[in-house]
């Protein structure tokens, strides 16, 4: 896989660096694992603002109309655009989540369906989940999504627009999820290797495109060098490498350089 330069656009609308635009469908999630520690959404959605109780059980808060239109307005406004803006989804929460209504998730993939001119970033840490939430939209048959969801979770069809990621903290997780992400259909899969909590080798199974950083934030845990030179230098033309930052309590003054520069490749998209 080539590599290309990420260029800075003015549809820039998110503080997250490899994205342009973060759409949260919905809010809420339980923890799953170590990287799920020092939860920043947890932190602002339920601890600072009490907008949802986080954990099994707690109910998922879906959010308003006027946001759901959103996609639908950078739809338009990309019809002309040279690079294709790219929509993180979700950052305050998990789009396999089982503990999410399935009808919730079913009007998600219609809206993704419905926004061909943006390319959704669907990120999870349950691609386990993946083929029984397509076969309970499936199930859904009056609804637009059904066929979707069908041809998507038996393989067939992925949605062209759609790229499929998982997180993978450390060499645990790497080996439980990598596997699982690379059977799902899509025209790019890619992980997030943040926070980065240990060495990690990748063996034979590559994503697409790799992204990498420290935890932030107070009681931040530290990453080593080393770790994230390791995953550097595993990439390959197979793998975009992307370095987000060192993290710790002041990311900011930690910055994102390694060995010099910023990484901010991305992963060349062929039809």
């Amino acid at each position: 896989m080539d590599f290309k330069s990420e260029n800075k656009t003015i549809m820039e609308n998110s503080k997250i660096e490899w994205t342009h635009h973060t759409f949260n469908p919905w809010m809420g999630c339980t923890k799953v694992s170590p990287g799920c520690l020092h939860c920043y959404a947890e932190t602002l959605m339920d601890t600072r603002y009490g907008r949802v109780k986080w954990g099994k059980g707690q109910p998922r808060s879906r959010t308003g109309k006027e946001n759901w239109r959103k996609p639908h307005q950078w739809n338009r406004a990309a019809a002309d655009a040279i690079e294709r803006p790219r929509v993180f989804c979700a950052s305050l929460a998990d789009w396999l989540d089982d503990e999410v209504d399935v009808e919730w998730l079913a009007d998600l993939l219609s809206l993704i369906a419905e926004t061909p001119n943006l390319d959704w970033l669907l990120l999870t840490k349950r691609p386990q989940a993946f083929a029984r939430r397509m076969k309970a939209v499936a199930l859904l048959t009056k609804h637009p999504a059904s066929v979707l969801a069908q041809r998507w979770g038996e393989m067939e069809q992925a949605p062209p627009n759609v790229w499929v990621g998982t997180s993978a903290e450390d060499q645990i997780r790497w080996d439980e999820r990598m596997s699982l992400l690379m059977s799902i259909p899509a025209r790019v899969r890619f992980v997030s290797a943040e926070p980065l909590l240990g060495r990690i080798h990748m063996d034979g199974i590559r994503p697409d495109w790799l992204i990498v950083g420290g935890e932030s934030g107070p009681g931040a845990r530290p990453m080593e060098r080393e770790w994230v030179e390791h995953l550097r230098d595993q990439c390959d033309e197979r793998t975009a490498f992307h370095f987000k930052q060192w993290g710790g309590v002041d990311k900011k003054t930690a910055g994102r350089e390694l060995d010099g520069r910023t990484w901010d490749q991305l992963p060349s998209i062929t039809s």
